[in-house]
């Protein structure tokens, strides 16, 4: 009796075009992006009207925001792994539910203890989102496209900050800050629906984990429909079937030191990101500069951000880790201390604002297309979920140390100019992982 047809499904994505059904993917998991963008800048600008409105001294904000970045770390921690095991696409939808479900909520606080409390869930929610949709999107396209596509889908994250920043700026004058939250969590449940309907399952996770060959031919049909597959065939994937999501496997095979490198890339980035978006408009609100016209400027930092995200990954498949990120992310790091000194001048803010956004939109859409292409996808959302958790942790203590600050009565150029120097570290540390691995374009077994 002869062996049943072997189809490697790896090799099959790597062999095909991209089509539309993949087009479709990698759009449905890009508005979860953007939703996680807009919900930061909208929260930022609301900020000064929340804390008159509910009597919160403006330094406590930085507890609001770091309770919605806990809730981001420990879902992106605590999710991405249960992605690898039970089902990306599962988890995503649970995650986006979520993340709707308790925005809605924070428009009915009418507490400082009840918004932490929804803002905390809700971010566990957005959290657990995003190791599932990057995992999946870039497992659907051919290795030498990963970073490219992954940083282009991660500039919904930019997109989604200039949308939010738009919106709030018109619905908070006229509607009041809650309108915010209404608008931003009615649509994160019909992109969970559209989700349901719409989206495939992890192929990788599939044939991993024993799907019948039903299942597996007909989820390939959906996305290459004009390839042929035999009845009796056995699918496999180039990794060992045997590979499990155990946090310890970012650890095995000589991956400690650049997962640790990655760790604090990650940590240092996503703290000043999320730091500018979160105190800027009360910070530069201190010095004189009208909340519109903060709103603008942070609607410029997005837009910078929206380009340097789309490019980096094309970057760094073309020059490799040491000629983009460290010099992006340092050059971020002076543009931010620089919004920060030449306050309250609009047009200079405006300015620094778009180069730090250009600077660390690719620093940070870099990272993360360095961690798809880092770790094989067995374990891939496990890595992406841990390394946007250590992000999340430095996004966590961004908020909390300017809020310090503040309430130690630090002026304005020294709080930007101390957190831009932070940066410097994790610049350090990516180029030492730049050194210990050149980019190839390529995970460690696809």
């Amino acid at each position: 009796m002869s062996e049943p047809p072997l189809v490697q499904v790896t090799q099959m994505i790597e062999q095909q075009k991209l089509g539309g059904a993949q087009g479709l993917i990698i759009a449905l998991c890009g508005l979860v992006a953007l939703l996680d963008g807009m919900d930061l800048q909208s929260i930022g600008l609301a900020a000064p009207v929340m804390a008159d409105a509910l009597h919160v001294a403006p330094q406590a904000f930085g507890l609001v925001f770091s309770a919605a970045l806990a809730g981001l770390a420990l879902g992106a921690f605590a999710l991405g792994p249960l992605a690898d095991r039970h089902g990306r696409k599962r988890v995503l939808i649970v995650a986006t539910v979520c993340f709707g479900i308790f925005t809605l909520c924070t428009a009915f606080a009418d507490s400082f203890g009840e918004l932490l409390v929804w803002r905390f869930l809700a971010g566990v929610g957005l959290g657990g989102a995003m190791p599932s949709f990057i995992s999946l999107a870039s497992e659907y396209v051919p290795g030498r496209m990963r970073a490219a596509i992954v940083s282009l889908l991660w500039a919904g994250f930019p997109l989604g900050g200039v949308v939010g920043g738009l919106l709030a700026s018109r619905l908070i004058p006229a509607f009041g800050w809650r309108s915010v939250f209404f608008v931003g969590g009615a649509p994160p449940l019909l992109v969970a629906l559209a989700l349901i309907w719409a989206l495939p399952e992890s192929l990788s996770y599939l044939v991993n984990s024993g799907a019948t060959h039903e299942r597996i031919a007909r989820t390939l049909k959906q996305i290459f429909p004009e390839v042929s597959i035999p009845d009796n065939a056995r699918f496999v994937v180039i990794e060992n079937a045997k590979s499990d999501a155990r946090m310890s496997q970012l650890f095995a095979l000589g991956r400690a030191s650049g997962t640790l490198l990655l760790w604090t890339s990650f940590f240092f980035a996503f703290m000043i990101l999320v730091t500018n978006s979160a105190w800027s408009p009360t910070l530069l609100g201190a010095e004189g500069v009208p909340i519109g016209h903060a709103a603008v400027a942070l609607a410029t930092f997005n837009f910078g951000s929206l380009f340097g995200s789309g490019v980096a990954g094309l970057l760094l498949t073309r020059f490799g880790i040491i000629a983009v990120l460290p010099g992006a992310l340092a050059g971020g790091a002076l543009a931010y201390a620089l919004v920060g000194y030449t306050a309250p001048s609009v047009a200079a803010i405006t300015v620094f604002q778009g180069l730090f956004g250009l600077f660390t939109g690719c620093a940070s859409s870099g990272l993360i297309a360095l961690a798809a292409i880092l770790y094989p996808s067995a374990i891939r959302a496990t890595g992406i979920g841990c390394a946007m958790a250590a992000g999340r942790c430095g996004s966590i203590a961004g908020p909390l140390i300017v809020g310090a600050l503040v309430g130690a009565r630090w002026a304005t150029p020294s709080i930007f100019s101390v957190m831009g120097a932070s940066v410097l570290v994790g610049t350090l540390a990516v180029f030492a992982l730049g050194l210990r691995r050149p980019l190839s374009g390529r995970a460690d077994a696809a």
